[in-house]
């Protein structure tokens, strides 16, 4: 990394050093592209600015939670700055969160304020106020609050005395597996994962070029992880509204896109693509993968398609990326996609981090040994909300435990294997779940997979290409059956194979094995 590098990063200790900086730079270029407008930078600072100003008058202050429910419009980015401006606490909340979770939210948190788009979520502002009736409510939409506290204040930035430590914002747990859990996370953990990317990377961006990111992952969710970079280098984040891969293209076609941050679900979604569609991404040159685990017969399909550089990285809300980088290097080897073990993993832990591979007797294992990861980083929440959530998660020594279970190879490749809910305990021993779904990938008729436990057993769940779905589904199961059958011990093997029209996504599009096992218990139910 050169000097001048060095030197920009260490003046950049808070987020709002990076709009602050971007602000003054770029202050005429298009910060945001959505479906019927842009924005500018310039025009993003005056809204944000007067919404500081908005927030003073009403006795916001440092460390204060803000709740906001709106859609990632233009109001999602005013609101998100004005919080990094003033130190406010902010949780943002998406489609799928119910007025009931909100509710449950608030009385652990006690916001000083809720942002509702009533159209966006139409039942949240009437909950809240039963359950909260003394705390204020702005709704957005025009000549609602939000719109005419604006207007009301003049575009002045925050005099907040801020400080990395600072908690920065108040995320919350799905529930899917109890009640939600709130993690604090600081000012400083978000500029550390920032500069560990810069710092770990290799390839350098053009300067001449303006970058062009999209995020097929919500902007409030792990999506939000491009915003950081578009703003350094003065580029235009392009705002997808609804997911789909046809309307993922055609945005890219539309706006020229150069950068992508993607699940591998999306990425699958793409090679199911027919051919003709390459030349719509022709203008991609980035594409960052992420936030669940890459089939490495897709990857290498998608690298022998595409002409993207590929990058992915290891994190966590907890603990955020990079734990690891897989680098657009370490993907190729000798112009040729790298070998499969290398592309399993989540690649080598970056400097600065440091990962352990625990056994159940509490010693450190070695390499190729499978346990649980554990991570020591600067990007690492402060807390939960509750502090009895940090018991036997945030341990005494400093270092995090994941959850996940994994090995480092010999070479120093980070491989998670599992998440330890989703690990299957047979009569045989555990079966991890991640080794029989890499075999899987590489029968041509599969599109995604889910190795989930029915009735104490392993049974894999499959849905097809299109290229495949007209074809025998009992010539199929048995193709896969065959094929588990000569790469896998026997008591590693799915006791069952079963096809779904699609294997259910999460809002941030990730696979749901939990959903998958729902659906097929109740259809056996009825």
């Amino acid at each position: 990394m050169g000097i001048l590098t060095n030197l920009f990063l260490s003046r950049i200790r808070l987020p709002r050093d990076i709009h602050r900086y971007a602000f003054r730079k770029y202050p005429e270029r298009r910060a945001l592209q959505f479906a019927d407008h842009a924005m500018t930078y310039g025009q993003l600072q005056d809204r944000s600015y007067r919404l500081v100003q908005a927030w003073h008058a009403l006795g916001l202050k440092k460390g204060d939670v803000v709740f906001a429910h709106v859609d990632s419009g233009a109001e999602f980015f005013e609101i998100r700055t004005a919080a990094l401006e003033t130190g406010v606490v902010l949780t943002v909340f998406h489609g799928l969160h119910t007025p009931d979770f909100i509710v449950g939210a608030a009385l652990a948190a006690r916001p000083k304020l809720l942002i509702v788009d009533n159209d966006f979520a139409p039942e949240s502002q009437a909950a809240f106020a039963r359950a909260l009736p003394d705390v204020p409510v702005w709704e957005t939409g025009p000549n609602n609050r939000y719109e005419t506290r604006i207007a009301a204040h003049e575009p002045i930035p925050s005099k907040a005395d801020l400080r990395p430590d600072d908690p920065m914002v108040l995320g919350f747990t799905s529930g899917t597996t109890g009640p939600p859990k709130g993690l604090i996370s600081s000012h400083g953990a978000a500029i550390a994962s920032l500069k560990l990317i810069i710092r770990n990377l290799k390839i350098r961006p053009d300067r001449k070029m303006i970058n062009i990111s999209l995020s097929a992952i919500p902007l409030f969710g792990a999506g939000s992880g491009l915003i950081f970079p578009s703003l350094l280098s003065g580029g235009t984040l392009v705002v997808m509204q609804g997911y789909s891969p046809e309307a993922l293209v055609k945005l890219v076609r539309k706006h020229r896109v150069t950068r992508l941050f993607l699940t591998p679900s999306h990425l699958i979604d793409l090679l199911d693509m027919p051919p003709e569609t390459d030349a719509d991404l022709a203008t991609v040159t980035h594409i960052v993968y992420g936030t669940s685990n890459m089939p490495a017969a897709k990857l290498e399909e998608a690298l022998n398609r595409f002409g993207a550089a590929f990058q992915q990285g290891y994190g966590q809300a907890e603990v955020l990326p990079p734990v690891s980088l897989l680098t657009p290097e370490m993907h190729r080897q000798d112009g040729k996609p790298a070998p499969r073990d290398v592309l399993r993993s989540c690649g080598k832990v970056v400097k600065g981090v440091k990962v352990r591979i625990m056994g159940p007797e509490g010693k450190e294992l070695q390499p190729g040994q499978t346990g649980e990861i554990h991570v020591q980083t600067p990007t690492r929440l402060q807390t939960y909300l509750d502090p009895d959530h940090n018991k036997g998660v945030i341990l005494d020594d400093g270092w995090f435990r994941t959850g996940d279970h994994g090995f480092l190879d010999h070479d120093g490749y980070l491989h998670v294997t599992d998440r330890a809910a989703d690990i299957i305990h047979t009569d045989n021993g555990p079966v991890y779940p991640r080794p029989v779904e890499e075999e899987a990938h590489d029968h041509p008729a599969v599109k995604e997979c889910c190795l989930i436990e029915i009735d104490n057993r392993p049974v894999l769940f499959i849905s097809l290409r299109d290229r495949s779905v007209s074809r025998d589904r009992k010539e199929i199961t048995g193709e896969i059956a065959n094929l588990l059958k000569q790469r896998l011990p026997p008591e590693q093997r799915p006791h069952d194979i079963r096809l779904l029209p699609e294997i259910p996504r999460s809002f941030l599009g990730k696979v749901m094995r939990r959903e998958a096992k729902v659906r097929m218990q109740n259809e056996h139910d009825q």
